[in-house]
């Protein structure tokens, strides 16, 4: 099973997404982030991830929920997802090793070439719902085939 972090970063009504050129997610838009390394924190390694991907430096970090992933059944646990979000940050976004970055506005979000359980989250966050969340996807890690909502709270949205 693998802990990992995904931090999404948001200016006003923009995400900044990562267009990923190696791992899991190649060829995928993605929030930033990646393994937490050892003896890191998972506020640590969102930290570090965004300025490795991104060459922004976090000014204010804040936890915004969790994800759990399942390879084709509850019974195989692929790996948690420490979920936050960026608001504040200094320094200009720039593409790098890992991938393009590029800044999307909310109604343009390329869900059709991202994970297929953004689709289903995403929309929670920016709203400013903070939740957990379970995802079973298939055996090819390609398609959801079951949601959890395991908790849910309302507050301001990112960004604002």
């Amino acid at each position: 099973m693998v802990l990992w972090t995904l931090c999404e970063v948001v200016s006003g009504r923009r995400l900044l997404l990562k267009l990923a050129t190696r791992g899991i997610s190649i060829g995928k838009w993605n929030g930033l982030g990646g393994k937490i390394e050892k003896g890191e924190s998972p506020e640590e390694s969102a930290v570090r991830e965004v300025k490795e991907e991104s060459g922004i430096v976090p000014s204010g970090i804040e936890r915004w929920g969790r994800i759990d992933f399942y390879r084709g059944s509850r019974a195989r646990k692929f790996g948690d997802a420490y979920l936050f979000v960026v608001d504040k940050f200094s320094g200009v976004p720039s593409s790098g090793e890992e991938g393009e970055v590029r800044w999307f506005q909310y109604e343009k979000i390329p869900y059709e070439r991202m994970w297929d359980d953004d689709k289903y989250w995403l929309p929670l966050l920016l709203l400013g719902y903070r939740f957990s969340m379970e995802f079973v996807y298939d055996a090819r890690m390609e398609k959801v085939n079951e949601v959890r909502l395991t908790h849910i709270a309302k507050g301001r949205p990112p960004g604002h």
